[in-house]
């Protein structure tokens, strides 16, 4: 299954959620990925354990683990939203737990404390650091010290948020508005994205590191019920790149229906994959099985 997929479904959320909003307000313009996971939701997925062992990620285990030493557990966690940047890893947390508590286990267990301007500080002996925002009840953030730095200059208006980056933005308004799942990432990292998700006799025709070297970020987004339904914005570097990536994908599209008469479209990762384009952008609708 392609890996998208299943990192969406870690997203089966409330729309674009409050979580979600609240990071674009509060992460920095230079913000490079980001992704809104919805857990309550996820929990719900009868393969919820396989998921999360593959592909929740070993910064955000390093964060469930000290999160867990805090008094946190991880059934008590609603939304998360993760993110990269110049930083490094970082990202927000909402859920069922009370600030004043997890910072007097911070305390007992010795975490080195500091302050922001606007709430505590603790860090882990492995740099691992939480911001407990003094008036938002259940909202906790993640990240170095220097990275909780950046997100409180922008909290506190001395620095741009997400919501000034044009390229962010852009793909934010074109995704489907109601869509459970929302992500955005790097052109760069649309191969181990999309991982083994293309069957190898498709994959075989296409010059694959070619096509993806020409696409500079991407967006998706993922609607859920007995399949994950994937939507995909993918930005080229030109219109030309934009055409080419275009007849490839739909090439592609072609080749899997007619391996479905073959083998039986159970057999294939995707089915039901449409491709357009306008300019340097391109669309891509498919439909994927869970496993």
């Amino acid at each position: 299954m392609i890996k998208a997929v299943l990192l969406g479904a870690c997203g089966a959320a409330l729309l674009h959620g409050q979580l979600l909003s609240e990071a674009v307000l509060s992460f920095p313009a230079q913000t490079s990925s980001l992704e809104f996971d919805n857990l309550t939701n996820l929990r719900l997925l009868p393969n919820y354990r396989s998921l999360r062992q593959q592909y929740s990620g070993e910064g955000l285990q390093r964060v469930r683990k000290t999160l867990l030493s805090l008094g946190i557990t991880e059934e008590q966690l609603g939304e998360v939203v993760t993110a990269s940047g110049p930083g490094g890893f970082f990202g927000l947390i909402a859920g069922a737990f009370h600030a004043a508590e997890p910072a007097r286990e911070a305390i007992k267990r010795g975490m080195t404390q500091s302050a922001l301007e606007d709430g505590p500080v603790f860090c882990s002996k492995d740099e691992v650091c939480f911001f407990f925002p003094t008036r938002e009840e259940g909202h906790a953030w993640f990240a170095s010290l220097a990275q909780l730095r950046a997100v409180s200059d922008v909290r506190q208006g001395h620095a741009p948020s997400l919501r000034s980056n044009a390229s962010f933005m852009s793909l934010f308004s074109r995704m489907e508005p109601h869509a459970p799942v929302f992500g955005f990432a790097p052109g760069r990292e649309i191969a181990s994205w999309i991982g083994g998700g293309i069957p190898e006799p498709i994959s075989s025709r296409l010059d694959l590191a070619s096509l993806f070297s020409t696409i500079e970020t991407f967006a998706y987004s993922v609607k859920l019920d007995s399949k994950a339904h994937v939507s995909l914005t993918l930005v080229c570097n030109s219109e030309t790149a934009g055409l080419v990536l275009r007849d490839a994908l739909s090439a592609a599209s072609g080749l899997q229906r007619a391996a479905a008469l073959a083998a039986g479209s159970a057999a294939l990762p995707f089915e039901n994959m449409v491709v357009s384009s306008s300019g340097r952008l391109v669309a891509v609708n498919l439909d994927a099985p869970f496993q």
